[in-house]
């Protein structure tokens, strides 16, 4: 059986697990099928000579670049055999296999594992590297001017840490009774068609190691065994590639084809994914191998299982190919403290309160052009009156607004500001909000007709920044834009940004000249940011570019994204915001302040973001934020998107309201709520998960309580607990002024619980949304029950799961 394993994040503390050997490539040259992933790079290519490649003067051939862990080893094997080869220049240029070293796409050095121009006969090559980069390339050929050069049987393997659980990753069983199944029609958590059960087959010989593959010609969907989850490290990877790949008719851009790895609860039920293939597709793809890691507790403990599904989306064309699967386990998992039956909240005392910071104000809009949406801009302008928001993230300014005008041919730009202004008028003046505009994509004028993410002259695409942010000066003032905090790019990891990494990292060096140029001409100190999203390797790449330039110390703000609670773990905040910093540290970065631009339960539509769940994740988050020490997080989003689904009221989109009369969901009566802390934050103990609480205590001796008990493994369960929260009362009077409760759970403060009591109505059976909008109001009600003991104040609640308390008393 063949595999490769690839990592693609930190090797944390794995390296005194047991390693496994998994085997990638085992090429005979004989056996054409090694066309597939060996690739001439320059001269006439190589020829076919018996078992073995041969290379004349001036050729060469490579592997695939394969993004691996550092701290792993590569294995290399090989025959070789030369004959005299006259050197073309310096002495190394005649036979050479080397192992190129990558930081992303980017070679960082090399290392000569054969290299000679005398005549030697056959022999076997062994080589073990220890890997500290993140990729690497094995290339071979001959550089001389005279001679030829072999290579035959090649081996190249990984060692790394953890078990492999899949044991047939290459397809060697039968559908249906080992570890593959093929699915028979049907539609997954989208909606989307799982394909024709006739569509999926084995072959040999279309890959270059011995084995099968599975191909799938035509929409079909193959998947896996259940692996069981318990909080483990998972590595996922596999080889993919696909011929010919069209999406239906009205299909989403992503349902290509490709590899994923779907999570699954107690009952079976699939509950989120995360794709392993990078950057889904039309069209054709070569042999690439493709990975993703899962942190441990990188999942939500309502995971109980994962499994490997393998898709051509329903109504598709075209064929896939898959090879070498690979699902690998490290360590045993966590142990967590999970007790949902009954609850403790110990807060205080008031002498260790320190500072709050209120990092829930801030909330992302995405396109800045939706703004001219009049739901839009109510639900923005209940967000600053009522939740107290008052940073405001939007992107895409130069499409959609469209203030480039022309651009001469030599050089000279005309703008036209009229549609931005309408835009981000409304924030600033209107709202008064500040705001957090992230820079990305070309102008038109700037587009290339093969790529519109990469600008055809980056000095260019500067000088457009330069001038939007000179017009928000001039405009503005310098007080206002220098409270700004500036991003580059939203997520260009993902398909929002298809260029290179080495391309993307000339953009954001252009983007920090452009802006500190900005800074002397104007006299003004702007917030500059790093790329957004979860950046992993990039963020290192790009401020490594920076250096370079001289302008990495022009960085002050870092951001990041996170998505987790729903079916990613609320692990994942403290893990993304740790390995942020980490990667801002050799840059003298790792004190900058932290944003989450972009944060929810989930990052795909879920039933969670329309009910009380949403409110109680959102305090959770935030807690663990304020926590990590975070400056502010951005929820994405402000409202359901609005634009799609517009025939129902709810539709387990992201948004803090609905896109019919901005309708406030529970999230947002959390976030008003929240906003009511003030003064010093109290130190909280809680008893177990999942309970949880932020406190607050003012000048005037005022304790704000927001409990919450989001459970990570009951999100959809609304059954009664008994929650006591016990307040250090030491030094006051054993009497309250105020005692007042609010709550926000299935019968308080819920606009989608009153309308699930409607009957669910759509939009054409029913547009008013008074009794909806009323639901939604928060009530205060009588705080009764409490009592006073030795210094003490006990609270005795009953919280649903997966609500929000809100405790006042003085």
């Amino acid at each position: 059986m063949k595999k490769i394993l690839i990592f693609v994040a930190a090797f944390c503390c794995l390296t005194a697990a047991v390693a496994v050997e998994q085997m990638a490539l085992d090429i005979n040259f004989s056996r054409p099928a090694w066309k597939a992933v060996v690739k001439t790079l320059w001269g006439a290519g190589p020829q076919v000579a018996g078992d073995a490649l041969e290379f004349g003067p001036g050729s060469f051939a490579a592997l695939p670049l394969i993004p691996c862990l550092p701290g792993s080893t590569v294995r290399i094997e090989f025959d070789a055999e030369t004959t005299d080869i006259e050197s073309a220049g310096a002495a190394w240029r005649t036979a050479a296999v080397q192992l190129g070293l990558f930081t992303g796409d980017k070679e960082q050095a090399h290392l000569d594992l054969f290299n000679t121009g005398k005549a030697t006969a056959r022999h076997r090559v062994s080589r073990s590297i220890p890997l500290k980069n993140s990729g690497f390339r094995l290339c071979f050929g001959n550089y001389g001017r005279t001679g030829k050069f072999r290579i035959a049987n090649l081996k190249v393997a990984l060692d790394v840490p953890g078990r492999d659980l899949e044991r047939d990753g290459s397809f060697s069983g039968m559908f249906g009774i080992n570890d593959w199944f093929v699915r028979k029609g049907g539609k997954d958590w989208d909606g989307l068609g799982l394909g024709r059960h006739g569509s999926a087959r084995v072959e040999a010989g279309l890959f270059p190691s011995p084995g099968k593959t599975l191909v799938l010609d035509g929409a079909g969907t193959v998947t896996g065994r259940q692996f069981p989850y318990n909080g483990e490290a998972l590595v996922v990877g596999g080889w993919y590639m696909q011929q010919g790949i069209r999406r239906a008719a009205g299909a989403p851009p992503w349902a290509n084809a490709g590899i994923q790895l779907v999570y699954l609860d107690a009952d079976d039920k699939p509950i989120g994914h995360r794709d392993v293939t990078s950057r889904l597709l039309d069209g054709d793809r070569p042999w690439e191998y493709h990975c993703v890691y899962i942190p441990a507790g990188g999942l939500s403990p309502k995971v109980k299982s994962v499994s490997v599904w393998l898709r051509v989306w329903g109504g598709n064309t075209g064929k896939a190919c898959f090879d070498d699967i690979a699902v690998i386990r490290q360590g045993a998992g966590e142990a967590r403290n999970y007790d949902a039956s009954k609850g403790r909240l110990s807060i205080g005392p008031a002498e260790k309160a320190y500072r709050l910071d209120r990092v829930w104000n801030g909330v992302d809009l995405s396109y800045c052009s939706q703004i001219v949406l009049p739901h839009v801009r109510a639900a923005l302008r209940k967000l600053k009156e009522e939740g107290g928001v008052e940073y405001v993230r939007t992107r895409e300014f130069f499409n959609g607004p469209f203030p480039v005008k022309s651009i001469s041919a030599d050089g000279e730009i005309e703008f036209d500001f009229s549609g931005v202004d309408r835009c981000v008028d409304f924030l600033v003046r209107e709202l008064g909000v500040k705001l957090v505009p992230t820079i990305e994509t070309v102008p038109p004028q700037l587009q290339t007709q093969n790529n519109k993410h990469v600008p055809k002259d980056y000095g260019l695409w500067g000088k457009t920044l330069k001038g939007l942010v000179r017009h928000w000066i001039e405009r503005y003032g310098r007080e206002t834009v220098s409270q700004w905090v500036f991003e580059c790019w939203n997520e260009p990891g993902s398909d929002f940004f298809r260029g290179t990494d080495e391309e993307f990292c000339r953009l954001f060096v252009t983007y920090l000249r452009a802006l500190t140029e900005t800074e002397r001409e104007n006299g003004i100190r702007l917030r500059i940011g790093t790329p957004s999203g979860a950046m992993n390797g990039l963020l290192s790449l790009c401020m490594a570019e920076a250096r370079k330039a001289g302008l990495d110390k022009a960085v002050t703000d870092v951001s990041i994204h996170i998505y987790g609670g729903y079916d990613g773990s609320l692990a994942l905040y403290p893990h993304g915001i740790k390995e942020a910093r980490g990667r801002m540290a050799p840059f003298g970065g790792e004190n900058l302040p932290v944003h989450v631009t972009e944060f929810n339960g989930s990052a795909m539509v879920n039933g969670h973001f329309d009910t009380q769940t949403g409110a109680a994740f959102l305090v959770k988050a935030n807690r663990i934020m304020a926590d990590c020490g975070v400056t502010r997080g951005y929820y994405y989003c402000v409202i359901d998107h609005p634009y799609l689904k517009l025939d129902r009221h709810y539709c387990g989109d992201l948004g803090y309201m609905t896109h019919h009369d901005a309708v406030p969901k529970p999230a947002f009566n959390a976030l008003v709520l929240l906003n009511r802390l003030a003064g010093k934050r109290l130190p909280v103990k809680a008893s177990s998960e999942p309970f949880d609480a932020m406190a607050a205590t003012d000048a005037d001796g005022t304790v704000r309580v927001m409990a919450t008990t989001f459970s990570e493994e009951e999100p959809d369960v609304f059954r009664p607990v008994p929650v006591t929260l016990e307040l250090d009362w030491s030094g006051r009077t054993e009497t309250l002024e105020t005692a007042e409760l609010i709550r926000v759970d299935s019968e308080h403060a819920n606009s989608h619980a009153a309308f699930e009591r409607a009957g669910s109505p759509p939009v054409a059976q029913q547009r008013d949304t008074a009794t909806w909008q009323e639901a939604a109001r928060l009530v205060t009600e009588p705080l009764t029950g409490y009592r006073f003991e030795n210094g003490k104040l006990i609270i005795p609640l009953t919280m649903e799961l997966n609500s929000v308390a809100a405790i006042t008393v003085k």
